[in-house]
């Protein structure tokens, strides 16, 4: 399972729920809607990837970023 972020075409915009429920069909669990922005975050199995990538309406795909902070007591800082 992958945390994504899904950026919706602009052509795209004004049938943005359209894009969210094929998103969903496509095997996404939608966490976020993102309308604004025209961006939707959720989860997905690593192989529907690039079934969520044909989604018509969807412009890209990107793995969700993560970071890590050191703790306190470490050398780094």
């Amino acid at each position: 399972m992958s945390k994504v972020n899904v950026s919706v075409a602009d052509d795209h915009l004004k049938t943005f729920s359209d894009v969210v429920a094929r998103c969903r069909k496509a095997g996404m669990k939608v966490e976020n809607e993102m309308k604004s922005i025209g961006v939707i975050s959720g989860s997905i199995d690593d192989d529907a990837l690039d079934k969520l990538s044909r989604v018509k309406g969807v412009a890209h795909v990107e793995p969700e970023g993560s970071f890590q902070i050191a703790p306190p007591d470490s050398d780094v800082q």
